[in-house]
């Protein structure tokens, strides 16, 4: 099993899911006062400013709702209610270029999805509520060409051929949705055109995406993960001919814009 890199972060996937069954769990009582009295009591939660991160992470992503009601003191009473049990977030291109791509997207290509509680503690607030973290925008962005044609893979390889990941989530992610056979294979398909003396493209934007993949790859070596690429199948078989459909000009090409190499 794929154990995802340990990386610092603020929040916590299973706390976040024990605050949203405490808020389930009280009911109509639900009130900030008493949603910390029980996470503080079950030891979930030491400080009361993280509940309220928790809270307005929950609250962004829909899985909860509040109501602010006026008691005559500084602070409204806030009472939360269990709204759903999957958390909301946005992927689709729009979010990919907050995440740094460097193509110009339509501006209404921005999609809600369900998540669970990992995807939701790796998410990150934005105008206009919780965008997915890299890796799961990537595995979303391929599976919605696979299975609605959007023409968006050369995209999703270009960042892959040019940013660093959380490799061991990126692929438990992507054999969650069939998709870890083809991003194995693009890993591969990647490492073979860059690691070739023999290019059909421009020279410059070639050597370029060599330099950063390799330098990238490096890294996943150094760190023991790049064993899951070239060392485990992969689940699933989505996405497989996106993968055998890219050209080198694709590959390439579509790195170096990424880079900013080419127009």
């Amino acid at each position: 099993m794929i154990q995802a890199l340990l990386v610092p972060r603020t929040l916590d996937a299973v706390k976040a899911e024990k605050v949203a069954s405490v808020v389930k769990k009280l009911g109509r009582s639900a009130s900030f006062r008493n949603i910390w009295k029980e996470v503080a009591r079950a030891g979930i939660l030491t400080h009361n400013t993280t509940l309220r991160t928790y809270l307005d992470l929950l609250v962004k992503s829909d899985v909860l709702s509040v109501r602010k009601q006026d008691v005559g003191s500084v602070y409204s009473k806030e009472t939360y209610f269990v709204k759903s049990e999957k958390p909301k977030v946005c992927v689709g291109l729009v979010i990919l270029q907050k995440h740094g791509l460097n193509w110009d997207v339509p501006e209404t290509d921005i999609r809600t999805i369900l998540t669970d509680f990992i995807g939701l503690a790796r998410s990150k607030p934005f105008e206009h509520g919780l965008m997915a973290s890299l890796e799961d925008c990537l595995v979303n962005e391929a599976y919605a060409d696979a299975k609605k044609q959007t023409g968006t893979f050369s995209l999703v390889a270009a960042m892959i051929s040019t940013r660093k990941l959380d490799l061991p989530y990126f692929l438990q992610r992507a054999d969650e949705n069939h998709l870890g056979r083809a991003f194995r294979l693009l890993f591969s398909r990647i490492l073979e055109t860059t690691s070739s003396n023999v290019t059909s493209v421009d020279a410059p934007a070639f050597l370029a995406v060599r330099e950063r993949f390799l330098g990238i790859t490096r890294q996943y070596s150094r760190s023991g993960f790049w064993k899951l690429v070239d060392g485990e199948k992969g689940v699933g078989v989505i996405g497989l001919n996106l993968v055998e459909d890219l050209s080198e000009s694709d590959l390439i090409l579509t790195a170096a814009k990424q880079l900013g190499v080419v127009g």
